[in-house]
C-alpha cells in the first residue's frame, strides 16, 4: 500500500427515475448505501468513506453507517441538466484527497476484498512500465454478438459452430470500481484516464441494479448466501 490517501465515494441522488429513491432499498434489512459503506469501511486500502448526495434521507443513512457525508448541489443530480462530466468535476471540487475510488451502492455483491484487491493492483501498475494511469472494474463477456445487422464476433456460416466459450473475450464496463489519482480526476473529469488497468471482478459479484428485476435478483441472492452462511 502507498503512503497515499485513499478516498471512496459513493454518490446518490434523489429523484431517480427507474427505481426512486433507490439507494434506499433494502437487502437483508439494511439499505444499498449502509451495505456499501460496510463494505468499503471493512477494506484494509481504504481511509475515507464519502456518500454524496443532495437528499437528506441518504446523507443520513450515510452518516449513520460511519461514513463522511457531503451535500450535492441539485443541478448536478439532473441527469438532463448535468452530464457525468459535470457531475464529476463538482464531486471533485467538493472534496481533496490522493487517490479516488468511484463506488456505487447499486453493485451490491462487490466483496470488500474484492475493492482491496483492486487497489493492490492499481498501485502495483501505476507508473509501472505499461504506463498505466487508472483502474476500471469490467466482466468477460463471451457471446454471440450482432451489430448493424451483422455477426460481430463470429462466422455462423462456417464449417464449425465456435461455441460462445471459445470465442475472443470482450469486457463490459460493471460500472462498480473506478480508481484513479484524484488530481487527474480533477483534471480530466471523467471516470478513469486514457491507459485504464481492466480488472476483472470474479462472475459471481457482477450486478447492477438499474431495474426493478435487478433489485429482486439481488435480494435472491443474497438472502441465499446469508441462509448458507448461518447453516
Amino acid at each position: 500500500m502507498q503512503n497515499k490517501e485513499v478516498s471512496a465515494v459513493i454518490v446518490a441522488r434523489k429523484g431517480s427515475i427507474r427505481i426512486p429513491s433507490k439507494s434506499l432499498l433494502k437487502l437483508n434489512n439494511e439499505t444499498l448505501i449502509a451495505r456499501k459503506v460496510g463494505q468499503l469501511l471493512n477494506c484494509k486500502n481504504i481511509n475515507r468513506v464519502i456518500v454524496a448526495s443532495n437528499s437528506d434521507e441518504m446523507l443520513a443513512e450515510g452518516k449513520r453507517t460511519g461514513a463522511e457525508v457531503i451535500r450535492r448541489p441539485d443541478f448536478y443530480c439532473d441527469e438532463s441538466a448535468a452530464s457525468a462530466n459535470d457531475m464529476i468535476s463538482n464531486i471533485c471540487s467538493l472534496i481533496k484527497t490522493d487517490i479516488v475510488i468511484w463506488t456505487h451502492c447499486t453493485n451490491p455483491l462487490l466483496s470488500s476484498s474484492t475493492y482491496d484487491k483492486a487497489l493492490d493492483i492499481f498501485f502495483q501498475n501505476l507508473n509501472e512500465t505499461e504506463g498505466y494511469d487508472s483502474l476500471l472494474s469490467v466482466v468477460e463477456l463471451k457471446e454471440h454478438l450482432w451489430k448493424d445487422g451483422k455477426p460481430f464476433n463470429y462466422n455462423p456460416y462456417a464449417k464449425r459452430h465456435v461455441p460462445a466459450r471459445e470465442l475472443p473475450p470482450l469486457y463490459m464496463q460493471d460500472g462498480g470500481i473506478f480508481i484513479q489519482p484524484y488530481e487527474q480526476m480533477k483534471a480530466n473529469s471523467y471516470f478513469f484516464g486514457k491507459k485504464p488497468y481492466l480488472f476483472e471482478i470474479p462472475k459471481e459479484e457482477f450486478l447492477d441494479i438499474n431495474e426493478y428485476k435487478d433489485y429482486l435478483l439481488a435480494k435472491v441472492l443474497i438472502e441465499k448466501s446469508e441462509i448458507k452462511q448461518n447453516i
